[in-house]
């Protein structure tokens, strides 16, 4: 358990999201505490895998949101704890079921599930935790909040078959990239936000605009994560810079990039993509096109659009609704951590 207590308040947080973290530190400890409970099993094996990521580090940010939005409109009870908690054993399953998919070796700097312990354990992990976090929501019974966090499974599932539709493809379309950023990351961040509301009991337009404020926060998200991948490094992101291009995921950075090569470069990248015949030394080379030519600066731009699409739905409520100032402004602080992060 202290383990777990060391990775929100002792790790190396932007100094914003560490004040956001600071203004709900006990509400967090209650979500770390429930976690720790939902995922011990008669199984020691499974308890042992569970905890392995949980323990390994992580923003914690989707329960964050669902507590700050809850606080947003109302204030953090039992079932916002619960609820949190969900998210994040939803989360956390999600990232076993890619690591699996991707054949990642690292997550959060540390071997992966899988890597450990095999993939069909990897899998019954996974399944494992998503079983617990909707264990959780039924026995609250709130149908909305079933109805929002299954929409949102959901979602992260058609988003992955999509994503894995479209690898090697180098003539994906902006459009498209954005849906699966939307599907895979923004749903389930959106689910998160509403079902903060929803656990206050908060009418169905607060809880709606929460919602869409979580979906453009959450497609912030992943441009920020695509960006990461192409400028960051192994200690920042965990796994080697230009991985998701190896592994033919065309992100936005990527197809801007497509974008904006001459005629001839462009066919010659598209024969590459097209033949799966991307080598360590293509994503150097295209790597360094991106950084001389502003294409992470545009990507980054296009994320701050959309976390201003996110606050302007918060402002949206505080025009009608009587809302807490100190969580506006925490949410505010969130929303710019995400677009200017480096982790």
């Amino acid at each position: 358990m202290k383990g777990l207590q060391r990775l929100i308040f002792g790790s190396k947080l932007d100094d914003v999201l560490a004040k956001v973290f600071a203004a709900i530190k006990e509400p967090m400890r209650e979500v770390e505490e429930f976690l720790f409970r939902a995922v011990q099993s008669s199984v020691q094996e499974m308890t042992a895998m569970a905890m392995h990521l949980l323990s390994a580090g992580g923003k914690r940010l989707r329960p964050a949101l669902t507590l700050l939005c809850a606080k947003f409109v109302d204030r953090i009870n039992h079932r916002t704890i619960a609820f949190a908690a969900a998210v994040e054993l939803m989360h956390t399953a999600s990232l076993i079921h890619d690591d699996v998919i991707d054949k990642a070796e690292l997550r959060r700097g540390q071997a992966t599930v899988h890597s450990l312990w095999g993939n069909e354990a990897a899998i019954m992990c996974g399944d494992f935790l998503y079983a617990a976090a909707f264990n959780i929501l039924s026995e609250d019974g709130d149908i909305d909040v079933i109805r929002t966090m299954t929409n949102a499974s959901s979602q992260v599932c058609e988003g992955e078959i999509l994503e894995l539709q479209l690898a090697f493809n180098p003539f994906i379309t902006e459009a498209q990239c954005l849906e699966i950023a939307r599907m895979k990351t923004a749903e389930l961040m959106a689910a998160s936000c509403k079902i903060g509301a929803l656990s206050t009991n908060s009418n169905g337009q607060i809880a709606g605009a929460l919602e869409s404020f979580g979906r453009n926060l959450g497609i912030a998200f992943q441009i920020v994560d695509d960006v990461l991948d192409l400028e960051g490094s192994v200690e920042e992101i965990g796994k080697p810079v230009g991985s998701d291009f190896l592994e033919g995921k065309i992100t936005l950075p990527i197809r801007f990039a497509l974008d904006a090569l001459p005629d001839d470069k462009r066919k010659f990248w598209a024969q590459k993509i097209s033949n799966r015949d991307i080598s360590l030394d293509d994503v150097s080379d295209l790597v360094s096109f991106i950084k001389a030519n502003g294409i992470l600066e545009r990507a980054r731009k296009t994320a701050q659009n959309f976390s201003e699409k996110a606050l302007s739905e918060l402002r949206s409520v505080e025009k009608v609704f009587s809302v807490s100032r100190e969580a506006l402004s925490l949410l505010e602080d969130v929303a710019h951590f995400i677009v200017r992060r480096r982790i």
